[in-house]
């Protein structure tokens, strides 16, 4: 098992990989396992494909974490050939590691999946539970399954409470269950500062930001009809506003609290040349991981999940109106 492999006495080379954009899960999940492994004196990088949000920029030894660029790709690429271990963590599919995909695949590294998704691909070793409501709650589970809770400082701590919290909607979401609670309970033992982490994990109104969300308001269509809001922002957009990661992350939130909607959808031109990025949001038992799967070659949970499409703006809205009219009996009667 996983437990036996990493708890030996002999240094491996380890190398974890999160997904693209990477949101506070993601970098809570792998920053605790980072600095675990590190406990256990192995040979420890953290990789990620792209950038991500300055808000979380504040997480302890964030700045540890390799992203990927033209001028490191040689030495990212080094460190996955030359591992021992292959960690991916808080995804499930290597689509979602981009250019990063093709180098795993050829390495011969053990491959290990830590992930809280559905319908995950098949690994050398899997810690994969989709009924966990955060992929660090299975970080804590694998360190208490090792019997080492006692090596869970405050900076571990705080990093598996960002990927909890967030990844829960700050404990009000339908994934949230006891062990999530009683989790959050047992890192606070561990000397975390809440008042802290909640005052740096606030979304920080910058007036840039507040101008991004102000157009896509302004650009918000609701579909009475259908139950379903969307909008959206371009790249034009975000040239008027100095645009930096994690602008836009929660802007598919606001469509749901318009009353009677039960799915809400944004779409995100970064740059004219990339594919659009879809956010979902539903409510009730409209699965928009399985929607998204199907129609936006994306995925994740059945609440909340994201996509892409390689269309222009244009294009990938009128494509989704289409799909909606026919799915519109699924959407009206799931809550």
């Amino acid at each position: 098992m996983i437990y036996f492999h990493i708890s030996g006495i002999k240094k491996k080379k380890i190398v974890l990989l999160t997904h693209n954009n990477p949101d506070g899960d993601a970098l809570g999940s792998s920053l605790a396992l980072f600095l675990y492994l590190k406990t256990l004196n192995h040979d420890v990088d953290l990789i990620s494909p792209t950038e991500f949000s300055h808000d979380f920029d504040w997480l302890p030894e964030i700045t540890e974490i390799i992203v990927f660029s033209d001028t490191k790709k040689y030495l990212i690429e080094k460190k996955i050939m030359n591992s021992d271990y292959i960690f991916f963590v808080d995804f499930n599919n290597l689509s979602r590691i981009k250019h990063l995909e093709k180098i795993c695949l050829s390495s011969k590294a053990k491959k290990i999946l830590i992930d809280h998704h559905p319908l995950p691909l098949s690994f050398d070793f899997m810690l994969n539970d989709s009924n966990a409501s955060s992929t660090s709650i299975l970080v804590f589970r694998l360190i208490s399954n090792m019997n080492n809770l006692d090596k869970i400082d405050a900076k571990i701590a705080t990093c598996l409470y960002v990927g909890l919290i967030t990844d829960t909607g700050y404990f009000r979401y339908p994934s949230v269950n006891a062990e999530a609670h009683f989790i959050a309970g047992k890192l606070m033992e561990k000397g975390i500062d809440i008042g802290f982490i909640h005052e740096h994990l606030q979304e920080k109104y910058h007036e840039n930001r507040l101008k991004l969300l102000s157009i896509a308001l302004e650009k918000l269509k609701i579909m009475k009809k259908y139950r379903t809001v969307y909008t959206n922002i371009e790249e034009s957009d975000i040239r008027l506003c100095s645009y930096k990661k994690g602008y836009v992350e929660n802007i598919v939130n606001y469509g749901l609290g318009i009353e009677n909607m039960v799915l809400s959808v944004f779409f995100f031109e970064e740059k004219r040349q990339y594919p659009i990025r879809i956010s979902l949001r539903s409510k009730g038992d409209f699965d928009v991981n399985l929607f998204s799967r199907k129609y936006f070659n994306g995925g994740g949970h059945k609440n909340a999940a994201g996509g892409l499409l390689k269309k222009n703006m244009s294009e990938s809205i009128q494509y989704f109106v289409n799909i909606i009219r026919k799915h519109h009996k699924d959407i009206i009667v799931s809550i």
